[in-house]
């Protein structure tokens, strides 16, 4: 038996590639004999420059272009295209075991419930979803900094968690296909967004403070060598002042730069704080929506003689349960306030409950 028989077809992984690519982007697409007949949107086919029903064959170019290969113009353009969307994949997580007692002191170790005391009443086995985004910063000052950083949230409480990538490695996981994935809503995708605008500056301080302190640094440094100039034009004018035989019109005009010198360093120095200023830019690259089950908790606070609902959850990835929601700005804290109307609260929310106002 021939070798050949056995060997892969090097146009799989592409036609399968490019098939997809064209399902995704709304068109009709029918297999056969090695090629696609494609009937795509008008936007799209204008877009990577083919007809709106096309025949598409892999290998070398066709005389009528339309062939597709590594390296050829048309695979460029549907490559280009791809990538301007952010990738999503789609997982199901399985577990052998999932904790069901113990959350009490789970809780005890993790939360501080100020003014409160917490009580776990039950819980209960539930599905769940997760999404974790790789996020690209890029910050810009008199240098630039750029790097990735991840961001998790759970899609029905909002909560971030930390610490989950390295958890979820260890883990049994099936990646589901196009057909058995259910992506996001617009509606959480608008979620999502807030979310990252919130939560991007909380994970970008640790990222970005050896550059910021830089930046300071420098800043400071020029502030100081500014202020050693002027302070020295300003004695060596002064000085010039003294000097006999002077006319009174040279005497007002060197009066008058002496005075304009503090507007002046003003001015430079806020060119120095321009300079030196931070922009950051952030981009999604890509994200990952992770199914799973996990235990949702009952428990309910007592405070002082009034008691509130509130529920939380067991997120069996990392062993630790999800940070609340706070209800005033929507972060996740462990440090637990309840304003008079029973809000949860973090403690930068607990002065001024937004969530009353």
């Amino acid at each position: 038996m021939s070798s050949d028989a056995h060997r892969p077809d090097p146009h799989l992984g592409l036609e399968t590639f490019v098939k997809r690519f064209f399902t995704s982007q709304g068109a009709d697409v029918d297999a056969r004999d090695g090629q696609l007949d494609v009937l795509a949107p008008g936007e799209l086919s204008e877009r990577i420059g083919i007809p709106s029903f096309c025949s598409l064959t892999f290998g070398e170019a066709d005389p009528g272009g339309f062939g597709i290969h590594y390296g050829s113009p048309l695979l460029e353009k549907i490559a280009e295209t791809a990538c301007e969307a952010m990738p999503l994949a789609v997982v199901r997580l399985a577990f052998h075991y999932i904790k069901s007692q113990g959350f009490d002191r789970l809780v005890a170790e993790l939360f501080t419930f100020h003014g409160a005391v917490l009580m776990v009443t039950g819980s209960a086995i539930i599905n769940t979803g997760y999404l974790l985004l790789n996020c690209r910063y890029l910050a810009q000052s008199d240098e630039q900094k750029e790097g990735l950083f991840p961001l998790t949230f759970n899609l029905d409480t909002g909560a971030p968690v930390d610490d989950f990538i390295s958890d979820l490695d260890a883990v049994e996981k099936v990646f589901l296909s196009d057909a058995e994935a259910d992506g996001l809503s617009s509606q959480t995708a608008g979620q999502v967004a807030r979310w990252v605008q919130q939560q991007a500056p909380v994970a970008l301080q640790d990222q970005l403070a050896p550059f910021q302190e830089s930046m300071n640094r420098r800043f400071r440094r020029d502030v100081a060598n500014l202020e050693a100039y002027y302070t020295e034009l300003r004695q060596e004018m002064r000085a010039k002042l003294k000097r006999p035989g002077q006319s009174d019109q040279l005497v007002r005009d060197r009066m008058e730069k002496i005075a304009l010198i503090p507007s002046e360093m003003a001015k430079k120095k806020d060119d120095l704080f321009k300079k030196y200023s931070i922009k950051v830019t952030l981009g999604l690259v890509s994200a990952l929506l992770i199914r799973t089950p996990a235990v949702k908790l009952f428990g309910e606070a007592t405070i002082g003689r009034r008691k509130k609902p509130l529920t939380l959850l067991y997120n069996p990835v990392n062993k630790s349960i999800d940070p609340v929601v706070c209800a005033g700005c929507g972060a996740g804290t462990r440090q637990i306030h309840f304003c008079d109307r029973l809000h949860p609260l973090c403690p930068g929310c607990v002065r001024h409950c937004p969530a009353c106002a």
